[in-house]
């Protein structure tokens, strides 16, 4: 089972907030590594999204770094992982979420947050089943799940636009979340369910 990590590559990510941010991802990573799953990820091997390479490698798990043939020299720095080059982040977009059966959106910036809304709008518009996580411990997605609710109240986003994806603001809450969808994944065909 692969799990698409979407999060930040900046290296300008001040100290204190790096530590942090850090300290979270390495916690994520780590149990998802750790829990067997494969990784897909925007190839790079700075910052959050190092981390990530970093967690998946110690545990021997299976990685594939998707990136931007701009970036591809980056790929250099990632020579465990399995190497995808895309013509456009559109197409790096495609091929995360398409190979992904859980999409995990970790802090990150502008590339992570374009990444999220699109996948939430790729599943919402075409009936698309792979499970959206956003990780909010500290609240660093609250300003957008407040944009959303208000989209929501003038009309321009469906009401129900919050049934595409689910929001955990602490570890206990995340690992349950990914474990309902692991269940979910692997019994789809059980009629019982």
């Amino acid at each position: 089972m692969t799990v698409g990590i979407i999060t930040s590559a900046s290296n300008d990510i001040e100290e204190n907030t790096r530590h942090y941010l850090g300290s979270i991802t390495t916690s994520v990573a780590g149990y998802l590594a750790k829990s067997n799953f494969d990784l897909s990820f925007g190839a790079s091997s700075t910052s959050l999204m190092g981390i990530c390479y970093r967690e998946f490698l110690k545990e021997g798990r299976k990685i594939t770094a998707v990136t931007t043939r701009k970036y591809a020299d980056d790929l250099n720095n990632l020579s465990y992982a399995e190497r995808v080059i895309c013509d456009t982040t559109f197409d790096m977009k495609k091929e995360i979420f398409e190979n992904s059966d859980i999409i995990v959106a970790l802090p990150g910036g502008f590339g992570t947050i374009s990444e999220l809304l699109s996948f939430i709008e790729e599943k919402r518009s075409n009936d698309k089943e792979t499970p959206i996580e956003i990780y909010n411990e500290g609240g660093f997605y609250n300003k957008i799940l407040e944009t959303i609710k208000e989209l929501q109240k003038l009309g321009l986003v469906s009401s129900d636009i919050d049934n595409y994806f689910k929001v955990s603001s602490n570890k206990e809450e995340f690992e349950e979340h990914i474990e309902k969808y692991r269940y979910e994944i692997e019994n789809k065909g059980d009629k019982r369910l």
